[in-house]
Formats: structure tokens, C-alpha cells, sequence
């Protein structure tokens, strides 16, 4: 109950300006005339604002959850989250999302945030919650450290990024990574051993979400079309 009645309070609060919180009052002007909003921009948009995010299908957005973000009582246990808003339900959705190392609060080592999503009906409760399984390492030379992962959802249009209490202390493990070599810039090459990598859950993080509208063109895992 405190978790439906929380979801539902933010609801009602956040739906005035969940419109504007990203898109801008053209695209907000837009859809309340029925129109459709402005195309998707060509790479990921940043967004720093800790409101409700408008996100448009096959547009990569970049968005930290960090105490600056609204937290509640949740299903799976208490959480900062963000609540992100699709134009228009998506019937067959599938949620890409890249999540970015940061470093750790005491300076050692590195720190990842575990994704999970509470879909929202109409109403603002929960209708289903759904994990993003087998997350895989993304880590290579001069490039930031990565977790990536997806989900396939029915009929998409509100939800909450947000992480289950449980997993916060527990850490991701991968096997032991393949050497890894690339040219630099000055071209020089740059190559590492084969390691085991170790990143502790964190109750903050950033993230980069992409939701597709067409599932059926690619599989979990490949990168969304340009």
C-alpha cells in the first residue's frame, strides 16, 4: 500500500510538467493539439534536470539517479528513481540501457547502479516490475566503463528507473575479460592483461536509456540503428 499510494501521489504531483520536463513547450504545444512531437536528435541527449523525463522512442538519453532524484518506498524496497514518459504507448518495447561506471563515494575503485523498471498504468501504480537480466561487461580502452542490458515490455508509455533495495552493497562480477588492445591517438598501442572485473551495486548512478518502438529488427544486446 505505501508503495502504491507513494507512486500515486508522484503521479498526481509530476503529470503537470512531466511534458515540458525535457521535450520543451513546442513539443508539449504539440501534443495537446494531437500533433506528433518534434523527431528524435541525432546522438544522447543529456539531461541534468532531476524531474520527469519526456523520452522519444529511438532517442538515447543520458540521466543520473543521484540524491538529487526523488525517492519512495517501492515494491522491491526503497529507491531514488526517475520517472520517464513516452509520447504515446509503445505495444512492443524494448529497453536498452547502458549503465555508466562512477567513481566510488571514498575514491577507491568504481561503482554501478542496478537498473529495474516498475511500469505504470494510468493511474501511477505499478502494473509490473521487470528486471534487467544478465547485464555484460563494456570495457575497453580510453572509452568509460559500461554495463549493458535490455528488456522486451508490452505496451509501454510510463515507468520508473529505480533499483531494488537488496542489491545495493552486492557487487556485479564478470569472468575473466579477453586482453584488450587499441591504437591511441598519437599512435601508440595501448593493451591490457586478461582480468576478472568486480563493480559494487551503488544507490546512485548514471544511465543511458533508449527505448525501440520496432523489438522485432534486432536482437537483446545490438545497438539500436541509427
Amino acid at each position: 500500500m505505501t508503495a502504491r499510494l507513494s507512486l500515486s501521489l508522484t503521479a498526481c504531483g509530476l503529470a503537470a510538467f512531466a511534458a515540458t520536463a525535457v521535450a520543451g513547450p513546442i513539443d508539449w504545444v504539440s501534443r495537446k493539439l494531437g500533433r506528433d512531437p518534434a523527431p528524435p536528435k541525432t546522438g544522447v541527449v543529456k539531461v541534468r534536470d532531476p524531474g520527469p523525463i519526456a523520452l522519444l522512442p529511438e532517442q538515447p538519453m543520458r540521466f543520473p539517479i543521484d540524491d538529487a532524484s526523488p525517492e519512495a518506498e517501492l515494491p522491491r524496497g526503497r529507491s531514488y528513481y526517475r520517472r520517464v514518459e513516452l509520447p504515446k504507448p509503445v505495444e512492443n518495447a524494448m529497453v536498452d540501457v547502458r549503465v555508466v561506471a562512477q567513481d566510488a563515494p571514498d575514491g577507491r575503485g568504481r561503482t554501478v547502479f542496478k537498473p529495474l523498471f516498475y511500469v505504470l498504468d494510468d493511474e501511477g501504480n505499478v502494473r509490473e516490475t521487470v528486471s534487467v537480466d544478465k547485464l555484460a561487461l563494456d570495457i575497453r580502452p580510453f572509452q568509460p566503463t559500461e554495463l549493458q542490458g535490455c528488456a522486451k515490455v508490452k505496451n509501454l508509455q510510463r515507468f520508473l528507473v529505480a533499483t531494488t533495495e537488496k542489491d545495493v552493497g552486492a557487487a556485479f562480477e564478470s569472468g575473466a575479460r579477453d586482453k584488450v588492445s587499441a591504437p591511441t591517438k598519437g599512435g601508440f598501442y595501448y593493451s591490457t592483461d586478461a582480468v576478472k572485473v568486480k563493480l559494487p551495486y551503488a544507490a546512485t548512478g548514471e544511465l543511458v536509456l533508449t527505448v525501440s518502438a520496432k523489438p522485432s529488427e534486432r536482437t537483446c544486446g545490438e545497438k539500436p540503428k541509427a
